[in-house]
């Protein structure tokens, strides 16, 4: 990377009307998955963006590259230090890292960390949120970059944080230093203190957002890619529950809550069948404190509402199957001959809860079948342990998709 205390030096409010722009690169390193996906689809948008936003004198060119965090395990505090050594020496001239791993503690929940020296920062992704992730995303970044031009000598500048934070949210708080609970930014911060800059929300009030995020992250619906052998065993038990008339008659003479505690049942028979068959449910560490390790309760929740979602998904397309099949097969005639009153509708779509409960059921029973790392790759666990093996256990061979970036 070129000197930070000389790379805005040309070209912003500097240059003469004659001067060609300064030329200044950008460069996105994000986890595979869905920070590879929002990172390619802001590549092409975000140089207009940076020229909207943050300054039209210089030519913005941005490079994204899909790269694994296994490196960041096993905590976050150093995580920014990491991504300092990851890009060192690479051509681009502002590092902005997106990552799927939560950076939190007992007491705040990091959005981002920027180191100013070295103009880098991290973005925990779940942090931003379960929805419109990519305008987030796309703000969040746009916000980071005009906080690094911004700054030309002093890295604390004052100016720059109010800026960092207008474009944020009036919800964040900038705080110094790498360790989480670190005093609050402000016109005297000491200007020999460590060049670090993070941008929090207290953690009871941003729990639910992340936790969304963790989930939208997860992307609940490759569940339901995963769970063939499931779908094959719930079409087994929707074709029963619409050809045998002992199910029209029982589904017909329950109440609205009662076919409701069953569908409740059902969905929650799949949910625990899933996580409990797969192992998906984490075993709570002991911290170096001797208490219970946030993350994993985290990393167990956000699993919970991720298959919980998953199954509930499955649910509804096991109904809209059975809606099409008792449609098809069942003639209003025959229905009423057998249930002996007039029927309408809502009797079909009775028939039609009926079947899906037994086909969820049977699903349930089915996605013990399921390949294990198929399902586990839905949930940050699997993912976790993932990193700590790659950490653990496989040597580093020194060999990264940045080296195509770094300068000779």
């Amino acid at each position: 990377m070129t000197d930070p205390d000389h790379r805005f030096d040309v070209g912003i409010g500097q240059r003469s009307d004659d001067a060609p722009p300064a030329a200044v690169a950008v460069g996105l390193l994000a986890d595979p998955g869905l920070p590879a996906t929002l990172t390619d689809r802001l590549r092409d948008a975000l140089p207009e963006r940076l020229r909207d936003g943050v300054t039209d004198e210089v030519a913005w060119t941005v490079d994204t590259v899909h790269e694994p965090f296994e490196a960041m395990y096993p905590d976050y505090s150093p995580l920014i230090d990491k991504a300092r050594e990851h890009v060192r020496g690479t051509v681009w001239d502002l590092v902005v890292c997106v990552t799927d791993q939560p950076m939190q503690d007992d007491s705040t929940v990091v959005v981002a960390s920027l180191h100013t020296a070295d103009r880098v920062s991290v973005i925990s992704l779940p942090a931003l949120g379960g929805w419109r992730l990519r305008r987030r995303l796309s703000a969040t970044v746009v916000a980071i970059i005009g906080y690094f031009t911004a700054q030309t000598h002093d890295p604390r500048e004052p100016v720059a944080i109010s800026e960092l934070r207008r474009r944020l949210s009036s919800r964040t708080t900038c705080v110094l230093g790498a360790e989480p609970g670190s005093p609050h930014l402000d016109a005297h911060a000491d200007a020999h203190a460590d060049s670090r800059v993070e941008v929090v929300r207290p953690f009871r009030r941003a729990l639910p957002r992340l936790l969304a995020g963790m989930v939208r992250v997860n992307r609940p619906w490759r569940l339901l890619r995963g769970l063939s052998r499931a779908l094959a065993g719930a079409l087994t038990g929707i074709a029963f529950g619409v050809l045998y008339s002992t199910i029209w008659t029982l589904g017909t003479s329950l109440g609205p809550l009662r076919l409701a505690g069953v569908t409740v049942a059902a969905v929650a028979a799949m949910t625990v069948w899933v996580i409990v068959g797969h192992e998906l449910w984490e075993r709570g560490r002991r911290t170096d404190g001797g208490g219970r390790d946030p993350r994993v309760r985290l990393r167990n929740a956000s699993t919970l509402v991720t298959v919980t979602v998953g199954t509930v998904a499955f649910f509804l397309a096991m109904l809209t199957i059975a809606l099409a099949a008792v449609a098809l097969v069942i003639p209003p005639s025959y229905l009423a001959g057998t249930l002996g009153h007039p029927v309408g509708p809502s009797h079909y779509l009775v028939l039609a809860l009926m079947a899906s409960v037994l086909g969820t059921i049977a699903g349930a029973v089915g996605s013990g079948l399921e390949d294990d790392t198929t399902v586990r790759e839905a949930t940050y666990g699997y993912r976790e342990q993932q990193r700590r093996r790659r950490v653990e256990g496989v040597a580093d061979s020194g060999t990264t998709a940045t080296s195509r970036y770094r300068r000779d």
